[in-house]
């Protein structure tokens, strides 16, 4: 994937990358892998047959990025879980690492209430390669995870030792049971699926719908709701939710665990979830936060995946470029945190071809992969396109016409301010203001 770095650079196979400071915050919580509920292996970091995984503090402070995979997941020794969490405000790292240990645990006791296992009762006919509703079981599986998201929503609010009030995080999850994947996210840390086209070439699909508060079928909800959306004047193209009479928060999404001051103002928590049965054309999917799409298209995701030496260390070259590209393109902003989980459908390969001869063939079938001085902004208007335009069918079904929802990106601030009250606010009068009506969905 690759027009970034300096053009001195070209990455097909490897990648030398220098340490950088951000290395010594790398699993910086410690443990990299323990054991979860029902014998579930649990990382928080690192890389496994069907994995990899990395993160890196930005210039901004602490890593506020979190990730985990959950392996045998519920007990079953095809389940995974996968989630990335994006956190914001001054307490946006507490929300993400909270949202991280306690959303696999209320999926796994919701899953397992259920009567049937994901695949069962879907036949090939009724779902195709990217699906959403109509099907009684998928539909279920929706259930659970709307209810489990709004559930940790809630749980936060209650939660004394978090304050929410004005932080919170993004969530992207996947899980994967077999040849089914099932997706939801809040916010706009993103999942690209790489597949292989008729020609096979690599095309990448992207799989959920960044929640920004310019889509239309958003603005709605929040318009109905008294919030405001607003352009600052310093960032025309980045669309944010304030309260109705004062100037905060300044949200960049309109969808996210936590912010519990704009939760009466349309902010929710309810997730996009989309349903996909997988095909032999399948490669691997990428889970990342805006660090990495804010400078990478999904197709130079794909490209930069594929072309590692090895896959245990494709999440770490990933993030690797994507922050020199953060240096080359604003080389006077503060690079943001990046996280970045990488899950292989397929087996490793028995033999790994060498790196010269994989860098040759990676620069000739993916020129692209050649560093240039450009990087092409991305773009989900296009169905089915390399730049990963398909999305979730349920978001499109809540579009009222296409748009492109990721136009002007820039490097941008997900929160901008915070009341100065925050702090003298009670953990009462803040699930009172929340919870007094029904969440708008």
């Amino acid at each position: 994937m690759g027009a970034c770095c300096t053009k001195d650079y070209m990455f097909g196979g490897h990648m030398p990358y220098d340490k950088d400071e951000g290395d010594s915050n790398v699993g910086e919580d410690g443990e990299e892998v323990r054991r979860g509920e029902d014998g579930a292996i649990v990382r928080l970091n690192g890389s496994s047959a069907f994995s990899s995984m990395f993160t890196q503090r930005g210039k901004k402070g602490i890593n506020q990025d979190a990730m985990t995979v959950w392996e045998d997941f519920t007990g079953e020794k095809d389940l995974v879980f996968c989630g990335v969490f994006d956190g914001h405000g001054p307490s946006g790292h507490r929300v993400a690492r909270r949202a991280r240990e306690m959303l696999p645990s209320k999926l796994s006791k919701a899953i397992k209430k259920q009567p049937s296992r994901l695949a069962n009762g879907v036949s090939e006919a009724s779902v195709g390669p990217d699906y959403s509703g109509g099907n009684p079981l998928v539909s279920r599986w929706e259930t659970v995870l709307v209810d489990s998201f709004q559930e940790m929503d809630q749980e936060l609010g209650f939660d004394s030792s978090v304050d929410s009030f004005c932080s919170g995080t993004t969530a992207v999850t996947v899980i994967k049971q077999g040849e089914y994947l099932v997706v939801a996210n809040l916010g706009d840390s993103r999942a690209v699926l790489c597949t292989r086209g008729d020609k096979n070439q690599q095309i990448a699909i992207q799989l959920t719908v960044d929640h920004k508060p310019n889509i239309p079928c958003e603005t709605e909800r929040i318009q109905n709701c008294n919030g405001r959306i607003i352009a600052e004047k310093d960032d025309p193209d980045i669309y944010r939710v304030w309260v109705p009479d004062e100037d905060y928060p300044g949200l960049a999404m309109s969808r996210s665990f936590g912010d519990f001051c704009l939760k009466d103002y349309g902010l929710i928590s309810t997730p996009h979830v989309s349903y996909r049965k997988l095909t032999r054309k399948d490669e691997f999917i990428v889970l990342a936060t805006d660090g990495i799409w804010d400078v990478l298209t999904n197709k130079q995701v794909i490209n930069i995946v594929s072309s590692a030496r090895n896959r245990s260390m494709a999440a770490k070259l990933l993030v690797k470029l994507a922050v020199r590209e953060w240096k080359r393109r604003y080389p006077g902003a503060l690079v943001d945190d990046c996280a970045v989980i990488c899950l292989f459908f397929k087996s490793p390969p028995m033999l790994t071809r060498s790196m010269t001869s994989v860098g040759r063939q990676n620069a000739r079938s993916h020129p692209e992969l050649a560093v240039s001085r450009s990087c092409r902004s991305m773009r989900m208007g296009k169905r089915g396109g390399e730049e990963g335009g398909g999305g979730a069918a349920a978001a499109k079904k809540e579009s009222k016409d296409d748009w492109n929802a990721v136009q002007g990106l820039k490097r941008v601030n997900s929160l901008t301010r915070i009341p100065r009250f925050t702090r003298a606010l009670s953990n009462n009068q803040k699930m009172e203001k929340v919870f007094h009506g029904v969440e708008a969905r």
